[in-house]
């Protein structure tokens, strides 16, 4: 039953994103929803569920978009790795830590996904109005997402 509930909450952060950027974004950026449930997911799982987590959200980005495949999933997959490793550091449960977090870890996995686009195949993927923005729009977001999956892993038990 958990599967069950995993799938949906998989399928609800893939049309949440899909509809945020197709209504939502002001000039041609929004923010990333689908890196906002990774991270909370991240933070709220356990490390193995996280990085699942963190691949399949990824693997769905890299169905969307037209460069490398796999890129989004390896990103989001070392980005979740990596909350494991900063959870035992820091407290990420506090709202200011997330949009911290948010805020620097968005940067560094457009910029990853940047190096790997360069080194890989050879083109920039990267809009500079995204990368000045986006990062600042996931941290204003974040603490509102990670509520969100915070409130289904209490109630459901889906996390």
């Amino acid at each position: 039953m958990i599967f069950i509930g995993d799938i949906l909450l998989y399928v609800l952060t893939g049309l949440a994103c899909w509809w945020w950027t197709a209504n939502m974004s002001a000039f041609g950026v929004a923010p990333n929803i689908v890196f906002m449930a990774a991270l909370s997911a991240a933070i709220l799982a356990r490390p193995a569920k996280a990085m699942a987590y963190g691949f399949f959200f990824g693997v769905y980005l890299d169905i969307l978009g037209s460069n490398i495949l796999g890129a989004y999933a390896l990103t989001y997959t070392l980005m979740a790795y990596a909350v494991y490793v900063l959870k035992r550091h820091f407290d990420l449960i506090g709202v200011f830590s997330q949009i911290i977090a948010a805020l620097t870890l968005s940067a560094l996995t457009m910029l990853f996904y940047q190096g790997l686009s360069l080194i890989f195949a050879k083109i920039n993927p990267l809009d500079l109005k995204a990368f000045l923005v986006e990062p600042f729009l996931n941290a204003a977001l974040a603490p509102f997402v990670f509520y969100l999956f915070a409130r289904l892993k209490k109630g459901f038990n889906i996390l």
